[in-house]
């Protein structure tokens, strides 16, 4: 899995919490670095968690650049973030991003979706 995430107390927490759950190993990216999209390709995670707040206003577009090249082994994109609105939430699904979690009200059920989403590729 890769944690895209530019907040740095965000992205520890979230590191933390997802270290702890069973067959999960973690990638951190920062998306101020130029080489996210080379990150994903050399990678290849199954999963990329991107946190759309925090994300210098690129998350979105990183969803779209690879939903945009789908092809056999492209991540799973579960986006978060901080706004619950539906047209957020919308947005990010017509971005490509397969889930959408409100990080502040819906962690527990995020978390439980990633242990999930590993048990299935597995």
């Amino acid at each position: 899995m890769l944690l895209i995430e530019s907040e740095s107390p965000v992205r520890e927490r979230l590191a933390r919490e997802i270290s702890e759950l069973s067959d999960v190993s973690i990638e951190i990216q920062d998306p101020d670095d130029v080489g996210v999209a080379g990150t994903i390709a050399q990678l290849r995670p199954d999963v990329v968690l991107i946190d759309i707040d925090h994300s210098c206003g690129r998350g979105l577009e990183i969803i779209e650049r690879f939903h945009g090249q789908r092809t056999e082994g492209t991540p799973i994109i579960v986006a978060i973030a901080s706004s619950n609105s539906l047209q957020y939430r919308a947005s990010c699904h017509k971005a490509g991003a397969a889930f959408f979690f409100n990080r502040l009200r819906e962690q527990d059920w995020l978390l439980d979706s990633l242990v999930a989403i590993q048990e299935q590729l597995k």
